[in-house]
Protein backbone atom coordinates (compact mmCIF):
# COMPACT_ATOMS: atom_id res chain seq x y z
CA UNK A 1 0.00 0.00 0.00
CA UNK A 2 1.36 3.35 -0.98
CA UNK A 3 0.25 6.67 0.42
CA UNK A 4 1.50 10.20 0.41
CA UNK A 5 3.80 11.39 3.16
CA UNK A 6 2.84 14.97 3.75
CA UNK A 7 3.70 17.73 6.21
CA UNK A 8 1.87 20.99 5.47
CA UNK A 9 2.98 24.47 6.35
CA UNK A 10 -0.12 25.61 8.20
CA UNK A 11 -0.42 29.44 8.40
CA UNK A 12 2.26 29.62 11.01
CA UNK A 13 0.53 26.86 13.00
CA UNK A 14 2.48 23.84 11.72
CA UNK A 15 5.86 24.07 10.02
CA UNK A 16 9.63 23.97 10.31
CA UNK A 17 11.80 26.70 11.72
CA UNK A 18 15.54 26.86 12.21
CA UNK A 19 16.40 28.63 15.43
CA UNK A 20 19.87 30.09 15.92
CA UNK A 21 21.84 30.01 19.12
CA UNK A 22 20.78 33.55 19.91
CA UNK A 23 17.00 32.81 19.68
CA UNK A 24 14.79 33.95 22.52
CA UNK A 25 13.06 31.52 24.87
CA UNK A 26 10.03 29.87 23.23
CA UNK A 27 6.52 31.20 23.81
CA UNK A 28 4.51 28.30 25.23
CA UNK A 29 0.79 28.08 25.96
CA UNK A 30 -1.90 25.42 26.05
CA UNK A 31 -3.21 25.18 22.48
CA UNK A 32 -6.66 26.60 21.96
CA UNK A 33 -7.14 25.01 18.55
CA UNK A 34 -9.62 22.29 17.60
CA UNK A 35 -8.22 18.87 16.67
CA UNK A 36 -9.78 16.18 14.48
CA UNK A 37 -8.68 12.71 13.39
CA UNK A 38 -10.33 11.55 10.18
CA UNK A 39 -13.15 14.05 10.74
CA UNK A 40 -13.84 13.21 14.40
CA UNK A 41 -13.13 15.67 17.19
CA UNK A 42 -10.42 14.60 19.62
CA UNK A 43 -8.98 16.28 22.70
CA UNK A 44 -5.27 15.58 23.20
CA UNK A 45 -3.12 17.68 25.51
CA UNK A 46 -1.36 19.99 23.04
CA UNK A 47 0.82 23.04 23.47
CA UNK A 48 1.32 25.93 21.08
CA UNK A 49 5.03 26.75 21.00
CA UNK A 50 6.05 29.83 19.00
CA UNK A 51 2.94 29.38 16.88
CA UNK A 52 3.25 25.61 16.26
CA UNK A 53 1.30 22.72 17.80
CA UNK A 54 3.21 20.08 19.78
CA UNK A 55 1.83 16.70 20.94
CA UNK A 56 2.94 13.76 23.06
CA UNK A 57 3.98 10.85 20.81
CA UNK A 58 1.87 8.43 22.86
CA UNK A 59 -1.22 10.60 22.39
CA UNK A 60 -0.79 10.60 18.61
CA UNK A 61 -0.15 6.84 18.57
CA UNK A 62 -3.25 6.29 20.72
CA UNK A 63 -5.41 8.38 18.36
CA UNK A 64 -4.14 6.53 15.27
CA UNK A 65 -4.25 3.01 16.74
CA UNK A 66 -7.33 1.96 14.73
CA UNK A 67 -6.47 3.81 11.51
CA UNK A 68 -4.40 2.91 8.47
CA UNK A 69 -1.34 4.64 9.93
CA UNK A 70 -0.81 2.97 13.32
CA UNK A 71 2.47 3.03 15.18
CA UNK A 72 3.69 1.91 18.58
CA UNK A 73 5.92 3.81 21.01
CA UNK A 74 8.41 1.89 23.13
CA UNK A 75 10.90 2.85 25.81
CA UNK A 76 13.29 0.96 28.04
CA UNK A 77 14.97 1.90 31.31
CA UNK A 78 18.35 0.83 29.92
CA UNK A 79 18.04 3.54 27.26
CA UNK A 80 16.23 6.15 29.28
CA UNK A 81 16.68 9.00 26.78
CA UNK A 82 15.76 7.01 23.65
CA UNK A 83 12.20 6.61 22.33
CA UNK A 84 11.44 4.09 19.58
CA UNK A 85 8.64 4.39 17.02
CA UNK A 86 7.51 1.09 15.51
CA UNK A 87 5.54 1.86 12.30
CA UNK A 88 2.63 -0.42 11.36
CA UNK A 89 2.32 -1.86 14.87
CA UNK A 90 -0.86 -1.11 16.83
CA UNK A 91 -0.21 1.09 19.83
CA UNK A 92 -0.08 -0.64 23.22
CA UNK A 93 -1.69 1.54 25.88
CA UNK A 94 0.25 2.26 29.08
CA UNK A 95 -2.33 4.52 30.76
CA UNK A 96 -2.59 8.28 30.94
CA UNK A 97 -3.14 8.82 27.23
CA UNK A 98 -4.86 12.12 26.38
CA UNK A 99 -4.66 13.20 30.02
CA UNK A 100 -4.22 16.94 30.59
CA UNK A 101 -1.75 18.47 33.02
CA UNK A 102 -3.26 20.04 36.13
CA UNK A 103 -0.22 22.22 36.79
CA UNK A 104 -0.78 25.95 36.49
CA UNK A 105 2.83 26.78 35.68
CA UNK A 106 4.96 25.43 32.85
CA UNK A 107 8.54 24.26 33.05
CA UNK A 108 9.86 24.15 29.48
CA UNK A 109 13.21 23.13 28.01
CA UNK A 110 14.45 21.74 24.69
CA UNK A 111 14.09 17.94 24.63
CA UNK A 112 17.34 15.96 24.74
CA UNK A 113 15.60 12.67 23.94
CA UNK A 114 16.45 10.79 20.74
CA UNK A 115 13.55 9.42 18.69
CA UNK A 116 14.37 6.38 16.54
CA UNK A 117 12.38 4.62 13.83
CA UNK A 118 13.77 1.46 12.26
CA UNK A 119 17.11 2.29 13.82
CA UNK A 120 17.37 5.78 12.34
CA UNK A 121 17.13 9.06 14.25
CA UNK A 122 14.10 11.14 13.29
CA UNK A 123 14.52 14.92 12.96
CA UNK A 124 11.68 15.75 15.36
CA UNK A 125 11.66 19.12 17.09
CA UNK A 126 10.74 18.57 20.71
CA UNK A 127 10.36 20.24 24.09
CA UNK A 128 10.26 18.80 27.60
CA UNK A 129 7.19 20.34 29.28
CA UNK A 130 6.55 19.53 32.93
CA UNK A 131 8.37 16.20 32.54
CA UNK A 132 6.73 15.07 29.26
CA UNK A 133 8.20 15.22 25.75
CA UNK A 134 6.14 17.06 23.14
CA UNK A 135 6.94 17.01 19.43
CA UNK A 136 5.85 19.05 16.40
CA UNK A 137 2.77 17.45 14.82
CA UNK A 138 4.10 18.44 11.38
CA UNK A 139 7.32 16.52 12.00
CA UNK A 140 5.43 13.48 13.33
CA UNK A 141 3.16 13.52 10.27
CA UNK A 142 6.03 13.52 7.82
CA UNK A 143 7.97 10.84 9.67
CA UNK A 144 5.14 8.40 10.35
CA UNK A 145 2.98 8.87 7.25
CA UNK A 146 -0.24 10.80 7.60
CA UNK A 147 -1.55 14.24 6.66
CA UNK A 148 -1.69 17.21 9.02
CA UNK A 149 -3.91 19.98 7.67
CA UNK A 150 -4.99 23.40 8.90
CA UNK A 151 -8.32 25.21 8.47
CA UNK A 152 -7.77 28.87 9.32
CA UNK A 153 -11.47 29.71 9.34
CA UNK A 154 -12.30 27.19 12.09
CA UNK A 155 -8.83 27.17 13.71
CA UNK A 156 -8.78 23.39 13.28
CA UNK A 157 -5.87 20.99 12.90
CA UNK A 158 -7.04 17.94 10.92
CA UNK A 159 -5.11 14.68 11.03
CA UNK A 160 -5.99 12.41 8.11
CA UNK A 161 -4.73 8.89 7.51
CA UNK A 162 -4.66 7.14 4.11
CA UNK A 163 -7.76 5.43 2.77
CA UNK A 164 -7.85 1.69 3.58
CA UNK A 165 -6.85 -0.79 0.90
CA UNK A 166 -10.13 -2.36 -0.26
CA UNK A 167 -8.31 -5.63 -0.94
CA UNK A 168 -7.30 -6.09 2.69
CA UNK A 169 -9.41 -8.44 4.88
CA UNK A 170 -11.98 -6.66 7.06
CA UNK A 171 -12.22 -3.57 4.86
CA UNK A 172 -15.23 -4.60 2.76
CA UNK A 173 -17.82 -3.97 5.47
CA UNK A 174 -19.09 -7.60 5.21
CA UNK A 175 -19.88 -10.28 7.76
CA UNK A 176 -17.36 -11.50 10.31
CA UNK A 177 -19.02 -14.91 10.47
CA UNK A 178 -21.13 -14.15 13.52
CA UNK A 179 -24.46 -14.13 11.63
CA UNK A 180 -26.22 -16.51 9.27
CA UNK A 181 -25.58 -14.62 6.05
CA UNK A 182 -24.71 -17.17 3.36
CA UNK A 183 -21.15 -17.02 2.19
CA UNK A 184 -21.17 -15.85 -1.44
CA UNK A 185 -19.62 -18.08 -4.04
CA UNK A 186 -16.12 -16.81 -4.68
CA UNK A 187 -15.55 -15.38 -8.12
CA UNK A 188 -12.65 -16.56 -10.19
CA UNK A 189 -9.55 -14.57 -9.50
CA UNK A 190 -8.53 -12.66 -12.64
CA UNK A 191 -5.04 -13.08 -13.94
CA UNK A 192 -2.74 -10.49 -12.36
CA UNK A 193 -1.76 -7.53 -14.46
CA UNK A 194 1.99 -7.56 -15.01
CA UNK A 195 3.74 -4.85 -13.05
CA UNK A 196 5.45 -2.47 -15.48
CA UNK A 197 9.23 -2.46 -15.30
CA UNK A 198 10.41 0.81 -13.74
CA UNK A 199 13.41 1.93 -15.77
CA UNK A 200 15.73 4.88 -15.67
CA UNK A 201 15.19 7.98 -17.78
CA UNK A 202 13.49 11.39 -17.69
CA UNK A 203 10.52 11.56 -15.32
CA UNK A 204 7.92 14.19 -14.48
CA UNK A 205 6.85 14.89 -10.90
CA UNK A 206 3.20 13.90 -10.67
CA UNK A 207 1.85 15.41 -7.42
CA UNK A 208 -0.74 18.04 -6.57
CA UNK A 209 1.78 20.35 -4.92
CA UNK A 210 5.30 19.29 -3.90
CA UNK A 211 7.34 16.10 -3.54
CA UNK A 212 9.86 15.69 -0.71
CA UNK A 213 13.44 14.85 -1.67
CA UNK A 214 15.22 12.78 0.99
CA UNK A 215 18.82 11.93 1.79
CA UNK A 216 18.13 8.20 1.58
CA UNK A 217 15.59 5.69 0.18
CA UNK A 218 12.90 5.91 2.88
CA UNK A 219 10.63 8.23 4.81
CA UNK A 220 12.89 8.01 7.85
CA UNK A 221 15.63 9.89 6.02
CA UNK A 222 15.87 13.64 6.39
CA UNK A 223 14.31 16.02 3.88
CA UNK A 224 16.90 17.74 1.70
CA UNK A 225 14.59 19.59 -0.64
CA UNK A 226 11.35 19.77 -2.56
CA UNK A 227 10.32 19.19 -6.16
CA UNK A 228 7.27 20.91 -7.55
CA UNK A 229 4.48 19.55 -9.70
CA UNK A 230 5.58 18.98 -13.34
CA UNK A 231 9.31 19.32 -12.54
CA UNK A 232 11.52 17.17 -14.78
CA UNK A 233 14.14 14.92 -13.18
CA UNK A 234 16.53 12.23 -14.37
CA UNK A 235 16.34 8.94 -12.47
CA UNK A 236 19.51 6.86 -12.66
CA UNK A 237 18.59 3.99 -10.34
CA UNK A 238 15.60 2.41 -8.58
CA UNK A 239 15.41 0.42 -5.35
CA UNK A 240 12.39 -0.72 -3.32
CA UNK A 241 10.12 1.96 -4.75
CA UNK A 242 12.61 4.80 -4.28
CA UNK A 243 14.08 6.65 -7.23
CA UNK A 244 17.57 8.10 -7.05
CA UNK A 245 17.94 11.44 -8.81
CA UNK A 246 20.90 12.06 -11.04
CA UNK A 247 22.89 14.97 -9.68
CA UNK A 248 25.20 16.64 -12.17
CA UNK A 249 26.82 18.57 -9.32
CA UNK A 250 28.27 15.36 -7.90
CA UNK A 251 25.94 14.76 -4.95
CA UNK A 252 24.52 11.36 -4.19
CA UNK A 253 21.88 11.44 -1.45
CA UNK A 254 18.72 12.54 -3.30
CA UNK A 255 15.78 10.14 -3.37
CA UNK A 256 12.05 10.46 -4.04
CA UNK A 257 9.17 8.02 -3.91
CA UNK A 258 8.78 6.47 -7.37
CA UNK A 259 4.99 6.41 -6.85
CA UNK A 260 4.83 10.09 -7.74
CA UNK A 261 6.89 10.01 -10.92
CA UNK A 262 5.67 9.66 -14.51
CA UNK A 263 8.15 8.45 -17.12
CA UNK A 264 8.53 10.71 -20.14
CA UNK A 265 11.47 9.41 -22.14
CA UNK A 266 14.92 7.89 -22.12
CA UNK A 267 17.72 10.13 -20.95
CA UNK A 268 19.76 11.34 -23.92
CA UNK A 269 22.49 13.06 -21.94
CA UNK A 270 21.43 16.53 -23.00
CA UNK A 271 18.25 17.08 -20.97
CA UNK A 272 18.87 19.42 -18.05
CA UNK A 273 16.84 18.20 -15.07
CA UNK A 274 15.14 20.56 -12.63
CA UNK A 275 17.09 20.92 -9.41
CA UNK A 276 15.27 20.15 -6.14
CA UNK A 277 14.48 23.22 -4.08
CA UNK A 278 16.70 22.95 -1.00
CA UNK A 279 17.42 25.09 2.02
CA UNK A 280 20.22 27.66 2.06
CA UNK A 281 20.94 31.15 0.75
CA UNK A 282 18.67 32.32 -2.08
CA UNK A 283 18.68 35.40 -4.30
CA UNK A 284 15.48 37.24 -5.24
CA UNK A 285 14.83 37.47 -8.99
CA UNK A 286 12.00 39.91 -9.74
CA UNK A 287 11.54 43.01 -11.87
CA UNK A 288 10.54 45.22 -8.94
CA UNK A 289 9.49 43.84 -5.52
CA UNK A 290 8.66 40.42 -4.10
CA UNK A 291 5.88 40.31 -1.48
CA UNK A 292 6.63 38.79 1.92
CA UNK A 293 3.49 37.34 3.48
CA UNK A 294 2.43 36.14 6.94
CA UNK A 295 1.12 32.87 5.52
CA UNK A 296 2.09 30.57 2.65
CA UNK A 297 -0.55 31.86 0.27
CA UNK A 298 -1.25 34.79 -2.03
CA UNK A 299 -4.11 35.64 0.32
CA UNK A 300 -1.73 35.85 3.30
CA UNK A 301 -1.31 39.28 4.80
CA UNK A 302 1.60 41.18 3.27
CA UNK A 303 4.16 41.94 5.99
CA UNK A 304 7.02 43.25 3.89
CA UNK A 305 8.77 43.15 0.54
CA UNK A 306 12.13 42.19 -0.96
CA UNK A 307 14.02 43.97 -3.71
CA UNK A 308 15.54 42.28 -6.74
CA UNK A 309 18.94 40.86 -5.84
CA UNK A 310 18.28 40.63 -2.09
CA UNK A 311 19.71 37.50 -0.46
CA UNK A 312 17.79 35.56 2.20
CA UNK A 313 18.12 32.28 4.08
CA UNK A 314 15.30 29.83 3.41
CA UNK A 315 14.82 27.23 6.14
CA UNK A 316 11.84 25.30 4.75
CA UNK A 317 9.86 24.96 1.55
CA UNK A 318 6.36 23.59 1.07
CA UNK A 319 3.72 23.90 -1.63
CA UNK A 320 5.82 26.36 -3.62
CA UNK A 321 6.32 28.75 -0.69
CA UNK A 322 9.68 29.43 0.96
CA UNK A 323 9.90 30.33 4.63
CA UNK A 324 12.47 32.99 5.56
CA UNK A 325 14.72 32.18 8.48
CA UNK A 326 14.29 34.87 11.11
CA UNK A 327 15.47 34.39 14.68
CA UNK A 328 14.40 37.81 15.91
CA UNK A 329 11.16 38.94 14.29
CA UNK A 330 9.01 35.83 14.43
CA UNK A 331 8.14 33.06 12.02
CA UNK A 332 5.33 34.18 9.72
CA UNK A 333 7.31 35.32 6.67
CA UNK A 334 6.86 33.52 3.35
CA UNK A 335 7.68 34.27 -0.30
CA UNK A 336 6.86 32.50 -3.54
CA UNK A 337 9.68 30.06 -4.34
CA UNK A 338 9.19 30.75 -8.05
CA UNK A 339 11.22 33.95 -7.73
CA UNK A 340 14.22 32.58 -5.84
CA UNK A 341 17.53 31.19 -7.07
CA UNK A 342 19.73 29.14 -4.77
CA UNK A 343 23.14 30.71 -4.18
CA UNK A 344 24.84 28.43 -1.65
CA UNK A 345 24.30 26.42 1.50
CA UNK A 346 23.80 27.95 4.93
CA UNK A 347 25.63 27.00 8.10
CA UNK A 348 24.45 27.98 11.57
CA UNK A 349 28.05 29.00 12.27
CA UNK A 350 27.48 31.99 9.99
CA UNK A 351 25.23 33.51 12.65
CA UNK A 352 21.94 35.27 12.13
CA UNK A 353 21.57 36.56 8.55
CA UNK A 354 20.95 40.21 7.82
CA UNK A 355 17.28 41.00 7.32
CA UNK A 356 16.65 42.56 3.87
CA UNK A 357 12.86 42.70 4.22
CA UNK A 358 11.68 46.26 3.49
CA UNK A 359 10.25 47.27 5.89
CA UNK A 360 10.00 44.60 8.64
CA UNK A 361 6.22 45.11 8.54
CA UNK A 362 3.93 46.92 6.16
CA UNK A 363 0.26 47.79 6.06
CA UNK A 364 -2.57 45.49 5.12
CA UNK A 365 -2.44 45.80 1.34
CA UNK A 366 -5.99 46.37 0.11
CA UNK A 367 -5.80 49.81 -1.53
CA UNK A 368 -7.76 51.45 1.29
CA UNK A 369 -6.15 53.68 3.94
CA UNK A 370 -7.46 52.50 7.32
CA UNK A 371 -6.39 54.14 10.57
CA UNK A 372 -7.36 53.20 14.12
CA UNK A 373 -7.32 56.35 16.28
CA UNK A 374 -6.88 55.82 20.00
CA UNK A 375 -7.75 58.80 22.25
CA UNK A 376 -5.68 57.60 25.22
CA UNK A 377 -7.34 56.99 28.62
CA UNK A 378 -11.07 57.70 29.19
CA UNK A 379 -13.81 56.67 31.56
CA UNK A 380 -12.49 56.39 35.12
CA UNK A 381 -8.93 56.81 33.81
CA UNK A 382 -8.34 60.56 33.35
CA UNK A 383 -4.64 60.15 32.49
CA UNK A 384 -2.14 62.94 33.09
CA UNK A 385 -3.47 66.21 34.56
CA UNK A 386 -2.26 69.73 35.17
CA UNK A 387 -1.57 70.77 38.76
CA UNK A 388 -4.76 72.79 38.99
CA UNK A 389 -6.88 70.14 37.26
CA UNK A 390 -7.73 72.42 34.33
CA UNK A 391 -6.32 70.02 31.78
CA UNK A 392 -6.49 66.21 31.65
CA UNK A 393 -5.87 63.63 28.95
CA UNK A 394 -9.33 62.10 29.11
CA UNK A 395 -10.83 65.28 27.64
CA UNK A 396 -7.97 66.72 25.55
CA UNK A 397 -7.05 63.45 23.85
CA UNK A 398 -10.65 62.92 22.73
CA UNK A 399 -11.00 66.47 21.39
CA UNK A 400 -7.80 66.16 19.33
CA UNK A 401 -8.86 62.69 18.12
CA UNK A 402 -12.19 63.97 16.83
CA UNK A 403 -10.48 66.77 14.90
CA UNK A 404 -8.08 64.21 13.42
CA UNK A 405 -10.98 61.88 12.58
CA UNK A 406 -12.68 64.68 10.65
CA UNK A 407 -9.54 65.60 8.71
CA UNK A 408 -8.76 62.01 7.74
CA UNK A 409 -12.33 61.21 6.71
CA UNK A 410 -12.36 64.28 4.46
CA UNK A 411 -9.30 62.81 2.71
CA UNK A 412 -11.05 59.48 2.12
CA UNK A 413 -9.37 57.57 4.96
CA UNK A 414 -11.37 54.88 6.74
CA UNK A 415 -11.21 55.80 10.45
CA UNK A 416 -11.91 53.49 13.40
CA UNK A 417 -12.19 55.12 16.83
CA UNK A 418 -11.18 53.18 19.95
CA UNK A 419 -13.46 55.50 21.90
CA UNK A 420 -15.60 58.48 20.90
CA UNK A 421 -17.08 59.35 24.31
CA UNK A 422 -15.68 60.43 27.67
CA UNK A 423 -17.22 57.40 29.36
CA UNK A 424 -15.27 54.77 27.40
CA UNK A 425 -11.61 53.81 27.40
CA UNK A 426 -10.66 53.03 31.00
CA UNK A 427 -9.68 49.45 30.12
CA UNK A 428 -6.28 49.36 28.40
CA UNK A 429 -7.01 46.00 26.78
CA UNK A 430 -9.85 47.65 24.82
CA UNK A 431 -7.11 48.82 22.43
CA UNK A 432 -5.92 45.28 21.80
CA UNK A 433 -9.47 44.08 21.23
CA UNK A 434 -10.08 46.75 18.59
CA UNK A 435 -6.82 45.85 16.84
CA UNK A 436 -7.78 42.17 16.72
CA UNK A 437 -11.19 43.06 15.30
CA UNK A 438 -9.67 45.09 12.46
CA UNK A 439 -6.30 43.35 12.00
CA UNK A 440 -7.14 42.32 8.43
CA UNK A 441 -7.74 45.90 7.27
CA UNK A 442 -5.86 48.24 9.64
CA UNK A 443 -2.87 50.08 8.17
CA UNK A 444 -1.97 52.07 11.27
CA UNK A 445 -2.77 52.35 14.98
CA UNK A 446 -2.30 55.97 16.11
CA UNK A 447 -2.55 56.72 19.84
CA UNK A 448 -2.98 60.30 21.08
CA UNK A 449 -1.49 61.24 24.45
CA UNK A 450 -0.13 64.23 26.38
CA UNK A 451 2.76 63.83 28.76
CA UNK A 452 3.34 64.67 32.44
CA UNK A 453 6.40 64.47 34.68
CA UNK A 454 7.76 66.99 37.15
CA UNK A 455 6.29 70.29 35.83
CA UNK A 456 9.75 71.14 34.45
CA UNK A 457 9.97 68.68 31.53
CA UNK A 458 8.48 69.84 28.25
CA UNK A 459 8.33 69.05 24.56
CA UNK A 460 7.04 66.41 22.14
CA UNK A 461 7.94 62.73 21.89
CA UNK A 462 6.87 59.90 19.58
CA UNK A 463 6.84 56.33 20.89
CA UNK A 464 7.64 54.03 17.95
CA UNK A 465 7.88 50.25 17.67
CA UNK A 466 11.25 48.70 18.48
CA UNK A 467 11.27 46.70 15.24
CA UNK A 468 11.69 50.00 13.38
CA UNK A 469 14.68 51.28 15.35
CA UNK A 470 16.88 50.98 12.28
CA UNK A 471 14.20 52.02 9.84
CA UNK A 472 10.61 51.08 9.12
CA UNK A 473 7.06 52.43 8.99
CA UNK A 474 6.69 53.82 12.51
CA UNK A 475 10.07 55.53 12.38
CA UNK A 476 9.03 57.17 9.10
CA UNK A 477 5.83 58.43 10.74
CA UNK A 478 7.55 59.51 13.96
CA UNK A 479 10.14 61.62 12.12
CA UNK A 480 7.46 63.40 10.07
CA UNK A 481 5.20 63.89 13.11
CA UNK A 482 7.94 65.59 15.16
CA UNK A 483 8.78 67.74 12.15
CA UNK A 484 5.14 68.92 12.04
CA UNK A 485 5.14 69.58 15.80
CA UNK A 486 8.34 71.60 15.49
CA UNK A 487 6.58 73.82 12.95
CA UNK A 488 4.02 74.63 15.67
CA UNK A 489 6.80 75.77 17.98
CA UNK A 490 6.73 72.76 20.28
CA UNK A 491 10.20 71.74 21.59
CA UNK A 492 11.22 68.35 20.21
CA UNK A 493 12.58 65.67 22.52
CA UNK A 494 13.11 62.36 20.69
CA UNK A 495 11.72 59.26 19.05
CA UNK A 496 11.49 56.59 21.75
CA UNK A 497 12.12 52.90 20.97
CA UNK A 498 11.62 51.24 24.34
CA UNK A 499 11.99 47.49 24.56
CA UNK A 500 10.56 45.24 27.26
CA UNK A 501 11.14 41.60 28.07
CA UNK A 502 8.56 40.53 25.50
CA UNK A 503 9.06 42.94 22.61
CA UNK A 504 7.81 46.52 22.80
CA UNK A 505 7.58 47.96 26.33
CA UNK A 506 4.41 49.95 25.59
CA UNK A 507 1.28 47.83 25.48
CA UNK A 508 -0.35 49.26 22.35
CA UNK A 509 2.89 49.05 20.36
CA UNK A 510 3.43 45.46 21.53
CA UNK A 511 -0.14 44.35 20.85
CA UNK A 512 -0.07 45.90 17.38
CA UNK A 513 3.30 44.33 16.54
CA UNK A 514 1.91 40.88 17.33
CA UNK A 515 -0.77 41.52 14.68
CA UNK A 516 1.64 43.04 12.12
CA UNK A 517 0.06 46.50 12.53
CA UNK A 518 2.37 49.55 12.62
CA UNK A 519 1.59 51.55 15.78
CA UNK A 520 2.76 54.92 17.09
CA UNK A 521 1.97 56.92 20.23
CA UNK A 522 2.08 60.71 20.09
CA UNK A 523 3.05 62.66 23.26
CA UNK A 524 2.39 66.20 22.00
CA UNK A 525 3.52 68.17 25.07
CA UNK A 526 3.71 68.06 28.88
CA UNK A 527 0.27 68.81 30.24
CA UNK A 528 1.70 69.78 33.67
CA UNK A 529 4.19 72.32 32.28
CA UNK A 530 3.02 75.95 32.24
CA UNK A 531 4.84 76.77 28.96
CA UNK A 532 3.59 73.65 27.16
CA UNK A 533 0.03 74.36 28.26
CA UNK A 534 0.04 77.31 25.83
CA UNK A 535 -0.06 74.76 22.97
CA UNK A 536 -3.34 73.20 24.22
CA UNK A 537 -5.27 76.03 25.89
CA UNK A 538 -7.80 76.62 23.09
CA UNK A 539 -9.83 74.70 20.52
CA UNK A 540 -7.72 76.36 17.83
CA UNK A 541 -4.57 74.87 19.40
CA UNK A 542 -6.07 71.40 19.62
CA UNK A 543 -7.22 71.59 16.00
CA UNK A 544 -3.70 72.66 15.00
CA UNK A 545 -2.26 69.64 16.84
CA UNK A 546 -4.67 67.35 14.98
CA UNK A 547 -3.79 69.03 11.67
CA UNK A 548 -0.10 68.30 12.30
CA UNK A 549 -0.97 64.65 12.97
CA UNK A 550 -3.06 64.53 9.80
CA UNK A 551 -0.20 65.94 7.72
CA UNK A 552 2.22 63.35 9.12
CA UNK A 553 -0.19 60.44 8.54
CA UNK A 554 -0.96 61.46 4.96
CA UNK A 555 2.79 61.72 4.29
CA UNK A 556 3.19 58.27 5.85
CA UNK A 557 0.82 56.80 3.28
CA UNK A 558 3.02 58.16 0.48
CA UNK A 559 5.91 56.09 1.89
CA UNK A 560 4.25 52.72 2.65
CA UNK A 561 1.80 50.53 0.79
CA UNK A 562 -1.76 50.29 2.05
Amino acid sequence: MHFRRFAAVLCAVLGATLVGASAAAPKVAVSGHTFKVNGKNVAPQAYNIDGYNYFKLRDVAYLLADTTAPFNVTWSASQSTVVNIVPGQKYQKVGGELSASTLTSLKVSASTFKVLMEGKTLPLRGYLINGNNYYSIADIAESVGFEAGWDNATRTVSITTPDPDPEQPGNNGGSNGSDNTPTPTPKPTPAPTPTPVFTTGVYEVNVSSTLTVRSGPGTSYSSVGQLSKSDKVVVDSLSNGWAHLMDTAGGSGRYVSADYLKRLSDYDGSTTPDEPFTTGWYRVNVESKLAVRAAASTTGKKVGQLSNGAEIVVDSIANGWAHLMDTSNGTGRYVSANYLTRVRGYSASEGEPNDPVEPPRTSQIDGKMTVIIDPGHGGSDVGATSLDGTYDEKHINLTVAKYLQSYLKSAGVNVIMVRDTLEDGSDLTLRGAVMERYQDTADLFFSIHHNAANTAARGAEALAQVADKNGGPTKILAEKLLEEYRALGVPIRSIVFREGHNGDYYYTNRAAASLFIPALTSEFCFIDNAQDQKFIDSDEDLAAEARAQYNAIMYYFTQVEY
